[in-house]
Parts: structure tokens; C-alpha cells; sequence
């Protein structure tokens, strides 16, 4: 039930300085994982101490308060629900939905990420204070001295418009959009709690995209198939030629326009994160993320499937997968820089193809920077990088087979991995390069696959090293020349293979036969990535049974005895643990939603079989963090 209390004071918010700062372990108490109670933190509102009855907490070195109290504060109408475990507040006609152990927000019916998600403590609904900073309208600064929260509030009750709280507009920000590293020329600018960008980084960055100006005060973007036109100064704007009223105002400024973020990611479906402490915006879109379209996931058990009978490696691109350790703590480390992986290459051949796999997690609690670099260990010949091209996909939230797996899944099998800027470059005797880096924020993992076709110069042997390296505070990373760490005792793969393709023919199936079904990466039949015949076993190698970083071939032989034209019908199903991934059929790309084990499965489209004989072909990619292994039923269709 909605509480209402007080008329509202307007709260402006905007981080005046980084509130993620270090505290005196001295003045906290221990009370759970990483989470200290705060002895001496006090909280004023408008120079007036605010009374704040329960615990103020500190997670990982953020503050989090109890979220009724100081709503009730301010004025707010607060409300729960249980079910959902879902804390909303309202004011002056803005909504935060706040969700217990959710990084992710609702801001006005926007998707909004959070560093440190809400918890229950002792009953009470907890928020980071950095959140509110970033997404409510007024000013709070963290006095580190005389540790206290200061906020200062407008108390015009909305009569009038409190003052707009602008980023200092000689900071530069970086900007994500769909993953692209931007360093922004221009400032990000926030009113009343929202952030505009200047229309340039939108149709710039974002692919089929385009902008121009219809007049002295009108500006045009086409993204994503839509066209919106906005006006200085005006909340009307127009959607696909069709009048739309929005809460924001765009405006134009040192002769840009500025577009309102928040309302775009609403549009087009998507995920806004504003770190204005740390001065970067993250900003995905769903349409851009994908290629293909999801099956629709269907609710029902499936039959326990058979092993395939066995499986055979194919093609010439060699595969090294750096996967262990998964999580990187400063534990592992003995500096600041580190091999993650390697694998050493001495060849006669003409060109090498290599395939390189990541899925690392930074709990260094700093940034840190991950690249793939290759090191010329030949005395006399020359290396080319002849092609390179990959995707990287960074997340901080759970879903990252969503957010990271599935989009390198779907790239990979249309086609559509991205050209690196290293193709081409030349690595002479005794040189290290880098091929490409990963910047990582703190709590954030990132998954790449990048595939790198090598070739001699001099028309002589080859002899190089790939590494994935770590560096925390900007060291030189193409002078990290050290062995792989030591693997840990989780069952995450490590090591370098000579194959990255992997084939398997079905027995053949009878059209008006009893449904079948087959166990893909199942550890047994099909276990050919092994600790044991991996080529780079320095410092420890983990076998890959779930065949990350791999495609899988699938033949299914169909035998029609009438000759008649039949349907059959292609099923997929999880049967270790959730399952997602991507599966091309016959040439045409799906996406597989996430499944739960022997719940949900997933149906290709029907095939019709013309003659007496015919062979399904299906290509399938495991999206990263998907549990294995994943079943291939065949049956009729009546």
C-alpha cells in the first residue's frame, strides 16, 4: 500500500565528488560479505541533520541507505511488493522501481544499471547512494572528513524549476554505445536527473544511422529504422513524422543538438548506465546487439536423449581458450600485469589461422586492461597479421549469456564478426604487438572471440607467441612476456587446441519413427578438447568438454520410405543447467532464449522432406556462461 506523507521537496541530485571512496575500517562493523555497518556517518538535509534511525551501510565501498527513511524525508510516496520484492518510490511524477539483489533499475520505465544492487538488511530495503546521485533531481555531496552525507534540496515544492546541475564541462566523458569505446569531445549534460548527448555520438557510432539538420533549430536522426526529429527547446517531437510529447526538452548547444539518452534507450528498447563518478556512459541497444531473431521458447519435458555416437575435429584454425582463472582477484597476481594464457607456435606453414576465446571477470576491485598480443620469437623472419576480426561484449549484471555469449554466438555463425584494426600490421623479429584490448571496469566481465590469420613474411618458419595479458595501472602490455598464471580448481576451461570446429553425424532418421534424441558436449562421446592433448600446458590446462569458443556441425541423415513430401521437425533442449546459444539451420541463423533443464525447449521451423532421402545440416554455437550439454531431438510432423 502506497504511503503518502508530505508534500515533496524536489531533490536535485548530481555527484559533486566520487562517492565510492575509502573508509576507516576502524569506524565499521563487519556484518555480512563485504558489508560493513557505518559507526560515525551522519546525513544532513538542507544543513539540518536528517534522523536516520537504522544502520548505514558500506558495500565493496559504497554507500547504501535505508530507502524508506530517507524518502519519507523528502516527502515521497514509497511502496512494496512483497512478491516481486520490488521497492517503487514517486515523486513530482518520477518512478523508481528499485529490485532486492537486481542491478537493474526502472527510472520512468527505463532500463537503468547500478553498481552495487539493493539489499534487505534486517528488513529494511537498502540503495546505493551513488544511484540516487545519478538518476534523482537535486545536489549530494560525501564529506569524506567528517564522513556525513550532505544534501541539499529546492524547496520551492515544484513551483519553480530548480536549478539545472550541469557536468563540469572540462571533464571529458567516455562513452559504450553497443560495446564502441568513445572518448567524448563534447560534455554530457544533465537536467532535472536527465542525461543528453549531443546527437553526433548516436548517428556516428551507431550502424545505418544518419543526421542532419532540417532548420536553424530542427534536427533529424534516422536510428534504427526510426526517424525522430527534434526541436530546440521543445518537448514535441516528432516519431516517424507522428507528434510525441516527452518529459524532455532536447536544446542545442556550442551548435550541437543535444538529445535526451533516456528517452531514445526507451524507444528503441535497451539498457542506459550514467557513472558519473567515474565519468563513463554505457549504452546498449537491443536491436544493434543481434542479427537473428529468438525462437519462441515452448514449456514442456523432453524424453531423455542418447549420447551422439562420437564426433570428429575438422578445419585448420587452431583454438586458445583462456578461461581460467575466470574470476581475477589480486590474490592470483604477484604485480600488476599478468599472462592469462598462451600458446606457443612454430610452423612451416604459409598462414596459421588462430582463434582466440575469453571470458574473464575483474574482482581486482581497479580497473584493469585484457589484450591479445603476439610476441616474434624467430631470429630472422618477419610476421603479418593478414586478417584479424572479432567482438568483445563487456557486462556487470547476471544475464551475461544475454548480454555477452549470445551476441559473439550470433556474430559468429551470419558472419558478422568486425574487422580489427590490426589486420595488416607487421611484427619483425623480436617484437610484441597488441592485436586488440579490452578495457574492464571493476565487477565487470568481459567474453571475446577474435580470429587472427598469421602469415610469414620471408617465406620461412614461423615462430611466435599468443598471449591474453592483464595489466592493472597501464603498463606497457606488449612487455608482458610472463608464463600463465596457475589454473584454479574451478572446471572453467584453459588451453590451446589444434581445431575450433567440431562435426557430428546423427544415425539416420525414418520419417513416421518414434521422436529421437541426441546429447551434444555431453563429456563422454564428444570430449575431444582434453587437458591431456592441449597444446600449451605451462602453469596448468583445463579441458573445454563444452566446447566454448567452437562451432558445432550437426548432420541428420532423413529417410522418407514413401518418397512422398513429409514434415519433420528439429527440437532443442538443455539438459545440464540453463542453456542458451545460436543455431544456424540449412543457412538461416536463430537465436536460442535461455532454456531451463528438461522444462523448455526450443522448435526450428519444419522442414519438408521432397524425396526419398535428405540431410538436415545444423551449426550451432554455445552462447558463453550456457550449461551443458544441450539435446537435438527429430520427429514427425503429422
Amino acid at each position: 500500500m502506497i504511503k503518502r506523507i508530505k508534500a515533496l521537496c524536489v531533490l536535485v541530485i548530481v555527484v559533486l565528488v566520487a562517492l565510492s571512496s575509502n573508509f576507516n575500517v576502524s569506524a565499521a562493523t563487519l556484518v555480512g560479505k563485504d558489508l560493513y555497518t557505518m559507526k560515525n556517518v551522519s546525513i544532513e538535509i538542507n544543513g539540518k541533520k536528517a534522523s536516520i534511525k537504522s544502520s548505514i551501510l558500506n558495500k565493496k565501498g559504497h554507500l547504501l541507505l535505508p530507502m524508506r527513511e530517507l524518502y519519507e524525508a523528502l516527502g515521497a510516496q514509497v511502496s512494496w511488493d512483497p512478491k516481486k520484492k520490488t521497492a517503487s518510490s514517486i515523486r513530482n511524477g518520477k518512478r523508481v522501481d528499485l529490485t532486492i539483489n537486481s542491478k537493474t533499475a526502472k527510472v520512468d520505465g527505463v532500463n537503468v544499471s547500478m553498481e552495487v544492487a539493493p539489499l534487505l538488511y534486517k528488513n529494511r530495503t537498502y540503495f546505493p547512494l551513488r544511484f540516487a546521485s545519478e538518476n534523482f533531481d537535486g545536489i549530494v555531496v560525501w564529506n569524506e572528513g567528517k564522513q556525513k552525507v550532505e544534501i541539499t534540496l529546492d524547496q520551492s515544492n515544484g513551483s519553480n524549476p530548480p536549478p539545472t546541475p550541469n557536468v563540469p564541462e572540462g571533464e571529458k566523458y567516455t562513452l559504450y554505445i553497443n560495446n564502441q569505446k568513445i572518448m567524448m569531445d563534447d560534455p554530457v549534460i544533465i537536467k532535472e536527473g536527465r542525461t543528453y548527448i549531443p546527437a553526433k555520438y548516436f548517428y556516428n557510432y551507431v550502424e545505418d544511422s544518419s543526421g542532419l539538420w532540417v532548420s536553424d533549430r530542427v534536427f533529424e536522426m534516422l536510428l534504427a529504422g526510426l526517424s525522430f526529429q527534434f526541436t530546440d527547446g521543445s518537448n514535441n517531437i516528432l516519431v516517424n513524422q507522428e507528434p510525441v510529447s516527452i518529459d524532455e526538452k532536447p536544446f542545442i548547444k556550442s551548435g550541437e543538438m543535444y538529445v535526451p539518452a533516456p528517452f531514445l534507450v526507451k524507444a528503441l528498447g535497451g539498457n542506459l548506465r550514467n557513472l558519473v563518478g567515474r565519468k563513463e556512459i554505457y549504452i546498449t541497444f537491443n536491436d544493434y546487439m543481434f542479427y537473428s531473431e529468438f525462437l519462441e521458447k515452448q514449456e514442456g519435458s523432453t524424453p531423455k536423449p542418447q549420447y551422439i555416437p562420437n564426433a570428429q575435429l575438422e578445419g585448420s584454425r587452431n583454438l586458445l581458450v583462456s578461461d581460467n582463472p575466470e574470476k581475477i582477484n589480486a590474490y592470483m597476481l604477484y604485480g600488476t600485469t599478468a599472462t592469462l594464457s598462451m600458446q606457443e607456435v612454430q610452423s612451416t606453414t604459409a598462414t596459421n589461422e588462430h582463434r582466440v576465446f575469453g571470458w574473464h571477470l575483474n574482482e581486482l576491485g581497479t580497473k584493469a586492461k585484457i589484450a591479445i598480443t603476439i610476441q616474434n620469437i624467430s631470429d630472422t623472419n618477419s610476421i603479418k597479421i593478414t586478417n584479424s576480426k572479432g567482438l568483445a561484449k563487456t557486462s556487470d549484471n547476471s544475464w551475461i549469456t544475454y548480454n555477452v555469449g549470445l551476441p559473439i554466438a550470433d556474430s559468429l555463425l551470419n558472419g558478422k564478426l568486425k574487422n580489427s584494426e590490426s589486420t595488416g600490421i607487421v611484427i619483425n623479429p623480436g617484437e610484441t604487438k597488441v592485436i586488440e584490448a579490452y578495457d574492464l571496469a571493476p565487477e565487470f566481465l568481459v567474453g571475446f572471440l577474435q580470429d587472427i590469420d598469421i602469415s610469414s613474411v620471408n617465406g620461412g618458419n614461423s615462430k611466435y607467441i599468443i598471449r591474453t595479458v592483464l595489466a592493472q595501472n597501464d603498463e606497457d602490455l606488449t612487455k608482458v612476456h610472463s608464463d600463465p598464471i596457475s589454473t584454479d580448481r574451478y572446471a572453467h576451461p584453459r588451453g590451446a587446441w589444434p581445431q575450433s570446429t567440431l562435426k557430428t553425424e546423427i544415425p539416420a532418421y525414418t520419417v513416421g519413427t518414434p521422436e529421437v534424441g541426441y546429447n551434444l558436449s555431453n563429456g563422454q562421446t564428444d570430449h575431444l578438447l582434453t587437458a591431456e592433448n592441449s597444446l600449451s600446458t605451462i602453469n596448468g590446462s583445463v579441458g573445454n568438454p563444452g566446447h566454448f569458443g567452437m562451432t558445432y556441425k550437426v548432420s541428420i541423415p532423413i529417410v522418407n520410405p514413401t518418397g512422398s513430401p513429409a514434415k519433420v521437425k528439429i527440437v532443442l533442449a538443455g539438459r545440464g543447467g540453463l542453456y542458451s546459444g545460436a543455431v544456424k539451420m540449412n543457412g538461416k541463423v536463430h537465436l536460442i532464449p535461455t532454456l531451463k533443464p528438461s522444462q523448455e525447449y526450443v522448435e526450428l521451423p519444419e522442414y519438408t522432406v521432397s524425396g526419398s532421402s535428405d540431410t538436415i545440416n545444423l551449426e550451432i554455437m554455445h552462447a558463453g556462461g550456457a550449461n551443458l550439454p544441450v539435446a537435438v531431438y527429430v520427429e514427425s510432423v503429422e
